[in-house]
């Protein structure tokens, strides 16, 4: 027996040693392994955390523009006309003919999809770049004079409902050489005018 255990002394004490390091292995070193990969792992939720309620901080200073943008420009939202008042904004702008001393008729035109599909015009070229594209386009003939044909152009320009005017066309009537008057520069601003307004208004989605 001694003999057996001097021969394999190192052998006994090597598999002495491999077993208790395999023992301090599994009962010390995985459990503590586990333990620090969970701190880990808390630690990192906890920076996630801190990244994702940073964000959120500092995005309300962006919400809270956004929200004054939209307040400042909630007014502005109310030129735009809806689809339903198109004989209102009609009775509107013959109101403002006769305040201003014109007679007016009025043509609907096509959209501005038709209107380049049946010919090409500079006008239909306009409306297809047209920022807002949901409009109605309209021919506004306007009979008068040449004061009566400004002041019409600056109520429309200031008129509660959105209106872009894309072009005007002006013919002068012809009128007895006797009632012209003497002075010219009145002669100018009450010569009867034929004019054509091409304006599209803006429609609410």
């Amino acid at each position: 027996m001694k003999d057996f255990l001097n021969k394999n002394k190192i052998i006994l004490i090597t598999s002495i040693y491999l077993i208790l390091a395999g023992l301090f292995f599994y009962f010390l070193i995985i459990p503590l392994k586990g333990k620090i990969n969970g701190k880990a792992s808390e630690i990192q939720q906890e920076k996630i955390d801190q990244d994702i309620t940073k964000k959120k901080i500092m995005t309300v200073p962006v919400i809270e523009k956004d929200y004054q943008k939209y307040k400042e420009n909630e007014e502005n939202l109310n030129v735009l006309m809806e689809p339903s008042q198109e004989v209102e904004f009609i009775k509107g702008l013959e109101a403002l003919a006769e305040e201003t001393n014109n007679k007016v008729e009025f043509k609907i035109q096509e959209s501005a999809k038709d209107e380049s599909k049946n010919k090409k015009t500079e006008n239909a070229d306009v409306k297809s770049k047209l920022a807002y594209n949901n409009f109605l386009s309209m021919q506004v003939a306007l009979e008068g004079n040449y004061q009566s044909l400004i002041n019409f152009i600056h109520k429309v320009e200031n008129y509660k409902k959105y209106v872009n005017i894309l072009s005007i066309r002006i013919e002068k009537i012809s009128i007895d050489e006797g009632a012209k008057s003497s002075n010219k520069e009145n002669e100018v601003k009450n010569e009867a005018l034929n004019s054509i307004l091409d304006i599209v208004v803006y429609i609410k989605k």
